[in-house]
C-alpha cells in the first residue's frame, strides 16, 4: 500500500446552515462539542471543536449565496452523470455510548442505533440534515 503522501489528519467539514443558531445549539448541546464564534467572515459563522481540533465550520446561508447556488444548480440530466453524489455522512469514533444516548434523549435528538461486526453506532442528523455517525468500540456493549 502506498504512503499517504503527507496527508496526516482530518481537518473539518463545512456546513452552510439554514439556521446558524439551531446548528450551534445542536453541536454544542446535543453533541457536547465546543462551539465558538468565527469573526471576520462575510456572514455569521462558528467553529466546532473536539478539544483543540476544529472539526466543523458553520456559516449562515444568505440570500446572495442562494442566488449563486441557484445559478450553478445543474439540471436533472446533468446530475445523472455525476459520480460523486452529495455528502452522505460524517463519522467519528467516540466513547461512552450510554452517555451519548442520554444526551441525545435529553436534547430531543432522534437517533438510530445499530451494531455492526466491528463497532456499535449511534446515528443522528444535524439541523441541516447532515448524517453524523458515532462509532463505539464493541467492548462498550458489555461494559
Amino acid at each position: 500500500m502506498e504512503a499517504s503522501l503527507g496527508i496526516n489528519a482530518f481537518d473539518h467539514y463545512t456546513v452552510r446552515c439554514a439556521d446558524l443558531q439551531a446548528a450551534w445549539r445542536f453541536y454544542e448541546q446535543a453533541l457536547g462539542l465546543t462551539v465558538v464564534a468565527r469573526p471576520g467572515m462575510r456572514s455569521p459563522a462558528a467553529i466546532v471543536s473536539i478539544g483543540e481540533v476544529q472539526v466543523v465550520h458553520l456559516f449562515q446561508a444568505t440570500a446572495e449565496q442562494d442566488a449563486v447556488f441557484a445559478r450553478l444548480a445543474p439540471t436533472d440530466d446533468e446530475t445523472a452523470y455525476w459520480r460523486t453524489g452529495r455528502l452522505h455522512h460524517v463519522g467519528f469514533w467516540a466513547t461512552d455510548f450510554r452517555a451519548m444516548k442520554a444526551r441525545f434523549e435529553a436534547n430531543g435528538v432522534p437517533y438510530k442505533e445499530q451494531t455492526l461486526p466491528d463497532k456499535h453506532q449511534l446515528v443522528v442528523k444535524d439541523p441541516d440534515q447532515i448524517e453524523i455517525e458515532f462509532n463505539f468500540p464493541l467492548a462498550e456493549l458489555n461494559g
